[in-house]
């Protein structure tokens, strides 16, 4: 984790604003490879292990994630394209070559492409987000250093960002939990991108805070307001 992050990251239990302190036990090039974040407020601790960010999902927010997973028939996603030909496609739909700032790849398929996608950018930090809390491989230093954090555990309807401090979010399909937050986090003109979109995804993003910008069966692409 760059441990400057600490400074766009919040507190998902008391959402007060304040940060999370970094608490460094061992860094690499300013990344924070063993050590803990934790709240001023209420207290809370989270591990950093290898470099990943530890949230604690509950129980009831594993369930309903599981329970979003599980709903509804989801059309099967296209085959899938090489990786540097994905990575490629999401930045360049995040708009993200050359830009500093942070994005969130949210879930296996666009945080898979984390690495890729942060050398796109120039000082970009990208939040490889994984919404569970189990076991990982180790993230790679080099990795680490080129802008990846990586992010397991923390609930889709409460994310640990401050409002207004993402420059993009990209996502898989179902996107219920997680678009109000999205919406939150998102600054204006910030790029969102959902990755085989459902129906019922369709309907909710054009009620959303996010313009459309393009949409097809793969993808769809828009701006927040």
């Amino acid at each position: 984790m760059f441990i400057e992050l600490a400074e766009v990251l919040d507190c998902p239990d008391c959402r007060s604003s304040a940060g999370l302190v970094a608490f460094v036990d061992r860094a690499e090039a300013r990344r924070v490879i063993e050590g803990r974040l934790g709240c001023p407020l209420c207290e809370i601790e989270v591990p950093i292990r290898g470099g990943t960010m530890r949230f604690d999902l509950s129980g009831a927010a594993r369930r309903a994630s599981e329970a979003v997973s599980a709903a509804g028939s989801v059309p099967a996603p296209p085959p899938p394209s090489p990786a540097a030909e994905t990575a490629l496609l999401i930045g360049a739909l995040l708009a993200v070559t050359g830009r500093a700032g942070m994005v969130v790849l949210l879930g296996p398929g666009p945080a898979a492409h984390a690495a890729r996608v942060a050398h796109m950018g120039d000082r970009l930090e990208a939040l490889a987000w994984l919404d569970d809390a189990g076991e990982s491989t180790v993230t790679k230093i080099e990795d680490l250093a080129a802008g990846v954090d990586p992010l397991r555990g923390a609930a889709p309807d409460g994310w640990p960002v401050r409002s207004g401090a993402l420059h993009g979010v990209a996502m898989a399909g179902p996107v219920a939990l997680s678009l109000s937050e999205a919406e939150r986090c998102a600054r204006p003109g910030a790029r969102l991108v959902v990755t085989s979109p459902t129906p019922a995804d369709l309907d909710s993003l054009a009620g959303s805070g996010f313009h459309e910008l393009a949409a097809d069966p793969t993808a769809w692409v828009g701006e927040r307001r």
